[in-house]
């Protein structure tokens, strides 16, 4: 039983982690945005594109660079970069 808790302990506390990081971007940073384009370094095109406010762009350039890997992993094209540009959108009126 003690090994089991051994692993459930860590396990709990990143879930635990990565949510209060979404919560915490949602509540205290709400108009910090950010975008994340894949491109192709050699011909300029972009692949996709994240974006997100709030608490929509917790590990949004994590998740724009598993992208970008995932798809230099299946076209075997090495020329792939990822770009993030942050902003402060102004506060919506009420």
């Amino acid at each position: 039983m003690k090994k089991n808790l051994f692993y459930v302990i860590p396990i709990f506390s990143i879930l635990l982690l990565s949510s209060c990081a979404a919560m915490f971007n949602g509540a205290v940073l709400p108009n910090q945005c950010k975008r994340c384009a894949v491109y192709n370094t050699m011909t300029s095109d972009t692949l996709e594109i994240f974006d997100g406010c709030g608490s929509e762009n917790t590990r949004l350039e994590e998740n724009a660079k598993i992208s970008a890997f995932d798809y230099m992993k299946s076209t075997g094209n090495c020329n792939i970069d990822v770009y993030c540009k942050s902003w402060k959108k102004a506060p919506e009126e009420e």
